[in-house]
């Protein structure tokens, strides 16, 4: 199956899928509700310094190179869009950033129990952070509540520079500098 033929794919269910590289469909588990809870809370922080049309939680469809377990889809928890994307076709039609577009300014994904060999730790530590590393996101924020931390990544010359916050450490966004919020307020309560 190819990426556009996926988009336009229907069974009739209400389940998400992701691609797999040889066009494979694989199903996509419905959220926890504690990471449904994170992403709207920490939503509503970002609409304090962004325009709320620009964000974006669940529901959009991301196109990468695969690595890692092979997706070529993504649906991230939560981004910021670029005004510019409004105007795209794909994201207009099928909720969907193709390759070739701008990056999204900002991702942030809610980690789902498990050890550093699990699946859901190396999805959002390893393969979405190189997936989004290549595509020149500016910055990633792994929320980690099971391991109480924000890792927030920021590109520099093409590399993400990791720092990792804990407790009542505050986190102060590069791509938006009136974002400041200690690590417990995100994990916690936002």
């Amino acid at each position: 199956m190819s990426f556009a033929e996926y988009l336009d794919y229907d069974d009739g269910s209400d389940i998400r899928y992701d691609l797999l590289s040889d066009g494979a469909l694989v199903e996509v588990p419905g959220e926890a509700w504690i990471n449904n809870l994170l992403v709207k809370l920490l939503s509503a922080r970002l609409e304090q310094v962004v325009d709320g049309s620009l964000i974006v939680a669940h529901v959009l469809t991301m196109q990468v190179e695969p690595i890692g377990d092979n997706r070529r889809s993504r649906h991230p928890d939560l981004l910021v869009l670029r005004p510019e994307h409004l105007q795209l076709p794909s994201l207009l039609t099928k909720t969907a950033l193709l390759l070739g577009a701008p990056p999204p300014q900002l991702i942030a994904e809610i980690v789902s129990p498990g050890g550093p060999q699990s699946d859901h730790y190396r999805r959002d530590y390893e393969w979405k952070r190189q997936q989004y590393q290549d595509w020149g996101v500016p910055e990633y924020w792994i929320v980690d509540p099971h391991r109480a931390q924000v890792v927030v990544l920021v590109l520099k010359d093409g590399i993400y520079q990791e720092k990792i916050y804990t407790g009542a450490q505050r986190i102060e966004s590069v791509a938006f500098p009136g974002v400041s919020i200690s690590a417990d307020t995100v994990l916690n309560k936002c």
